[in-house]
């Protein structure tokens, strides 16, 4: 069993490992779908199955900080900003290193995360349209240097269709994209945000895998929500988009107020009720990517 990686980054990362680590992002151009909560409970699975795990938040509403971080993201003197616009941490593992927290809430064993900012987005998208010449790809140049020595990472997206969300897009070696059923309108935008997605990343991430969409706030017994999920499968036949578009993930996220009740208390829905459907949905997802991607569990006893 390794040790959570730290101030030893260098060290596990320069080790003889062939394992590279999926990289997931989490995205949709609508807010409250239940981006966030994906990011937070599945890290927090992920760590409790024994992975070292990573968390990259790049929403300026810094909204996984908060809840992950047992510090207010604000009073950090490295941030996200850093991961993008500090030219030694495109090469330098050992400033990566320094931008990386272990200062977590109880029931994040395991994680560590890159705390975002409310500047995040002005900052970087002055720095990177003067200063880059690929600004969609500084992210993926940093995350690079991290996939020997953590066993997954995680990417809380912006809901916007922003120069983050273009970079996270083009680091990511996985997305999927969390689905609200109990409206039509996350499902609206879903048509253009997968058309933005091939149009970035032919060039800057042509291998690109599309996991599915994570149906959040989901009842099978509710006529509108079943229809609003079987539309999917009919838009796997409609439209030739990307690889894997219209597949929907085995596991769905059921609708709770403990969800909400977890955010508050900045723990994850396990820690707030153990025994709630969604604790279980979100164990059920953690077990399938496991599987699926094969990913690592370095620090299992």
């Amino acid at each position: 069993m390794k040790s959570l990686p730290g101030e030893d980054l260098q060290m596990q990362a320069s080790q003889d490992n062939a394992y590279l680590c999926p990289i997931i992002a989490v995205y949709n151009q609508k807010g409250g779908v239940g981006k966030t909560t994906t990011v937070v409970n599945l890290a927090a699975e992920f760590g409790r199955k024994g992975c070292a795990v990573l968390v990259i938040d790049v929403d300026p509403q810094a909204n996984a900080s908060t809840h992950i971080g047992a510090i207010d993201p604000n009073l950090y003197e490295k941030n996200a900003i850093a991961l993008f616009c500090d030219k030694k941490t495109r090469t330098d593992i050992a400033h990566l290193g320094a931008l990386i927290s272990q200062d977590v809430n109880d029931g994040f064993e395991n994680v560590c995360y890159i705390p975002s900012t409310d500047q995040l987005d002005i900052v970087v998208t002055e720095t990177l349209r003067i200063h880059s010449n690929r600004p969609l790809e500084e992210l993926k140049a940093r995350l690079t240097l991290l996939r020997d020595a953590f066993d997954v990472i995680l990417i809380d997206c912006p809901p916007a269709l922003s120069l983050l969300t273009g970079n996270a897009i083009s680091a990511a070696t996985h997305f999927m994209i969390p689905i609200d059923t109990s409206s039509d309108y996350s499902r609206t935008g879903w048509v253009n945000l997968m058309t933005y997605i091939k149009d970035k990343t032919p060039e800057t991430n042509p291998d690109l895998v599309y996991l599915g969409a994570l149906l959040t706030r989901h009842s099978e017994s509710i006529n509108v929500q079943k229809a609003i999920a079987q539309s999917f499968d009919e838009l796997e036949m409609e439209m030739d988009l990307f690889p894997g578009v219209g597949k929907r993930l085995p596991v769905y996220i059921h609708t709770s107020t403990k969800v909400g009740e977890a955010s508050v208390l900045r723990e994850p829905i396990r820690k707030t009720a153990r025994s709630n459907k969604v604790t279980k949905d979100y164990n059920d997802l953690a077990d399938y990517l496991l599987e699926t991607l094969s990913i690592q569990q370095s620090l299992k006893a």
